[in-house]
């Protein structure tokens, strides 16, 4: 048995054991008001809300890295589960005397199940903008990432220079490269299009290099120098547009 199945047989002894405690306690303390609705309405409570802590705890279980990426959201659904739990708790005080206004006391717990409900909904909203956010911020960073690696098979692909003007590309791509490698990955996704296509076309002129240099014809230095120069405008523009975009 592994350690995390191990886990969830603890949890899940817990659960019954806190089942069966409330139950008993229930019983005990309010043996008088056993007859009431009052009274099997709290016990009804009282089961929700145990049960939606178990299912809080299972989730945290299942998913411990995701949760630890976004700790203040989930900790705010342990917080809402646990203080639906003391309201239910304290509510259960009035047990016995909520014969004189069974109306409000049921109210009381409508109320309050439907807040922690409309809270947990509201968390569960901005965990999931949360974690929209980081995987666009995650890809952008990536998209960048793979600019750079791009220009670097670039860089690679032009080898050791036979001419001068070959080694004038050599340090146009190497410029390129420190360009984009102090260049700000979190773009707004006005440039994400921008980014991609970068990339697609850094890619298409490594296709394009090797298939000339595979030919033997040797590469046509005035449209490298040309795509280069054009690759640089781009990026330059790229940033001037990010910079503006958050001034």
């Amino acid at each position: 048995m592994t350690t995390k199945q191990s886990n969830f047989l603890i949890l899940n002894a817990i659960y019954l054991i806190c089942i069966v405690v409330t139950s008993v306690v229930s019983f005990t303390i309010f043996n008088d008001a056993v007859v009431s609705v009052a009274f099997w309405i709290n016990l009804l409570a009282s089961y929700v809300a145990i049960t939606a802590i178990w299912i809080y705890v299972r989730f945290i279980l299942r998913n411990l890295e995701q949760v630890k990426r976004f700790v203040p959201g989930y900790t705010a659904l342990g917080v809402v589960a646990v203080l639906y739990l003391l309201c239910v708790v304290f509510y259960s005080l009035f047990t016995s005397v909520a014969h004189l206004s069974l109306r409000l006391f049921t109210l009381v717990h409508i109320v309050t199940l439907g807040l922690a409900l409309v809270l947990c909904g509201i968390i569960m909203i901005y965990i999931r903008n949360t974690q929209r956010h980081e995987a666009g911020v995650q890809t952008k960073m990536v998209t960048l990432q793979l600019i750079e690696k791009a220009l670097q098979q670039l860089h690679h692909t032009l080898g050791n220079p036979l001419s001068s003007s070959e080694d004038v590309h050599r340090r146009d791509v190497k410029s390129l490269i420190e360009l984009v490698r102090y260049s700000d990955p979190i773009t707004p996704d006005s440039l994400t299009y921008n980014d991609h296509q970068i990339l697609l076309d850094i890619e298409l002129m490594n296709s394009e290099l090797a298939n000339q240099y595979a030919s033997g014809e040797g590469i046509n230095s005035e449209r490298l120098a040309g795509q280069l120069s054009l690759l640089k405008h781009r990026l330059s523009e790229r940033n001037r547009q990010l910079i503006a975009s958050k001034s």
